[in-house]
């Protein structure tokens, strides 16, 4: 399905699609400056992959509206939803990997995940 060449209807979809691609490079835009601003690794990997999820996905949006075409958008949705399955699994992992090996969050009140190996 294709819309039409020229128009108005043509002009909002390119506006939307400029819009999800601007907030999509803005989200990580801000993931960039959180990896050298926030102070130690936890906070990092929070920060990078919940705003490099969103802008990915926004810029992926984006990019399907611009297309338009039935193939490349369903492509683009299969991306989309590894990135959504696949993006926090993998934030866990590393957190756990890296507490694992001695990587303690700063400023810490409570480390349940020490309580528990110690039961």
């Amino acid at each position: 399905m294709r819309r039409r060449e020229g128009g108005v209807i043509k002009l909002l979809f390119d506006i939307i699609g400029y819009y999800f691609i601007i907030t999509g490079s803005i989200l990580c835009l801000i993931s960039a400056l959180a990896m050298i601003r926030f102070p130690d690794f936890y906070t990092r990997l929070h920060a990078s992959s919940k705003t490099l999820t969103g802008g990915t996905i926004s810029i992926l949006i984006g990019i399907m509206i611009f297309k338009w075409e039935l193939f490349i958008t369903l492509r683009l949705l299969l991306l989309i939803a590894f990135l959504i399955i696949t993006n926090p699994v993998t934030a866990h992992a590393i957190a756990k990997v890296a507490y694992g090996i001695g990587v303690k969050p700063r400023n810490i009140v409570r480390d349940e995940l020490s309580e528990k190996e110690e039961r």
